[in-house]
């Protein structure tokens, strides 16, 4: 593995390991993500960073606790001695948790005496200012996480959002400390720790903030963040080579190119997320390419369905370079329409029933993408957290190898068995309008 040290980080769900998995690899690390917590049986290639994906942002605390610890016992059986726990950049959360009951026992069994938290991800427009998070330069409150159907962020101060999850103590580190320099924000966190703070929220608004908190971490053995937080510690724990711009030729992944000719071919593009990013990327894409919408009322009654899309989807492709099939409403339909299927489709409504289809949808999805690698596609792009997790645990995929970026935070990806596959993975809120084109571009 090199001189450097393994870095260990525990993702909250999949499209989030992707997202942080991207972000160390371009700081120089080379990064391989797991999809739920590897087995001793399972050979990993060369690497100093390793990034275990989980599914356990919406979980019952309980087991959103008991999976993460497991996913650190194996980390640290792999030599990761300093870990980070990579949550949403839009602390996608409820009041029991799990951001802050997973972090507490984190923190116990890592004994670390104070732990920085900080979402915030400049490059995807999330930013921290005096403990209130911004999404696009708006308070998170007013964006439209507050209308999330799984869960709705109807609060931007991330001090009250991490009180309300644990009886841990918070403090904040605000914006001026950040500013001053590492020394500042150090002599901070002695404050707060003595005090019997457990957790620091630390404001950042741009890379040079997310270094200097970097830099204050020092080598703790813990921290919480988005991508942002996560390469910049990964990038300051570098040898002195790496840090002063010299990286190892074997340090970062392949590039876009790398397994482009052996996975070359149509695209198959599965969107199970109702965000408003992917419904403007669905209707984007819908302006030049095949798109199939589903029909929501067959994915849960009609067992012959998901052969029949698959038929449609496959024959498509003998003509096109990529189709989508997507169960969200696309931004050209209606308001009220679009919100109303986006919460059956992402499966939070209200009742049992919504939430049902939901689960549905994910396992419908699944065995779409799964039809089209048996109808010898090999090129993959899945929308949504919960659907590439389903996408993931359907094909028995277990390890991805970095590849180029598409987006900010959503690389190609080529799976390491049981069939190689090119695999991008997309959070739902993550990406351009025309983000589909590009993936198939790339």
């Amino acid at each position: 593995m090199g001189d450097s040290e393994v870095i260990g980080i525990i993702a909250d769900d999949i499209t989030g390991g992707s997202d942080v998995a991207a972000a160390l690899s371009a700081a120089g690390r080379r990064t391989v993500q797991v999809v739920g917590v590897p087995g001793p049986d399972l050979e990993l290639p060369p690497h100093d960073a390793v990034v275990v994906s989980l599914k356990t942002r919406s979980v019952p605390p309980e087991e959103a606790v008991a999976e993460s610890l497991a996913a650190l016992r194996r980390l640290r059986d792999l030599g990761a001695r300093r870990i980070g726990f990579k949550i949403c950049s839009t602390f996608d959360s409820t009041p029991r948790g799990n951001i802050g009951p997973v972090g507490l026992a984190l923190a116990d069994a890592l004994d670390s005496g104070i732990t920085l938290v900080c979402p915030a991800a400049p490059a995807n427009g999330r930013t921290v200012y005096q403990g209130n998070l911004f999404v696009h330069d708006l308070p998170l409150a007013e964006s439209s996480l507050a209308r999330h159907p799984l869960n709705p962020m109807t609060d931007s101060n991330l001090v009250r959002l991490l009180t309300a999850q644990t009886t841990a103590a918070v403090g904040l580190v605000d914006h001026s400390l950040v500013r001053s320099g590492a020394p500042a924000v150090r002599a901070r966190l002695a404050d707060l720790r003595a005090a019997g703070v457990r957790f620091a929220v630390a404001d950042a608004i741009c890379r040079d903030d997310l270094l200097v908190l970097a830099d204050a971490i020092g080598d703790a053995a813990f921290w919480i963040g988005a991508n942002g937080l996560h390469a910049a510690a990964g990038a300051a724990a570098q040898d002195s080579a790496t840090s002063h711009g010299t990286v190892p030729a074997d340090a970062v992944g392949p590039g876009p190119g790398d397994f482009a000719d052996t996975l070359a071919g149509p695209t198959f593009i599965v969107a199970g997320s109702c965000s408003d990013a992917t419904r403007g990327q669905i209707a984007a894409f819908r302006e030049s390419g095949p798109a199939i919408a589903l029909d929501l009322a067959r994915v849960r009654d009609d067992a012959g369905y998901a052969a029949e899309v698959v038929a449609r989807a496959l024959t498509l492709l003998s003509d096109s370079p990529a189709v989508l099939v997507h169960s969200a409403a696309d931004a050209r339909q209606p308001t009220e329409e679009a919100e109303a299927e986006a919460g059956a489709g992402i499966g939070a409504g209200t009742g049992a029933g919504s939430t049902d289809l939901g689960s549905a949808i994910e396992t419908f999805l699944a065995e779409l993408a799964a039809g089209a690698v048996d109808g010898g596609i090999r090129r993959l792009v899945v929308a949504g957290g919960e659907t590439s997790g389903a996408v993931l645990q359907r094909l028995g995929v277990r390890a991805l190898q970095l590849g180029g970026p598409i987006d900010p935070g959503v690389p190609w990806m080529r799976s390491l068995g049981p069939t190689e596959l090119a695999l991008a993975l997309k959070s739902g809120n993550f990406g351009g309008p025309d983000f589909f084109l590009k993936a198939v571009a790339r």
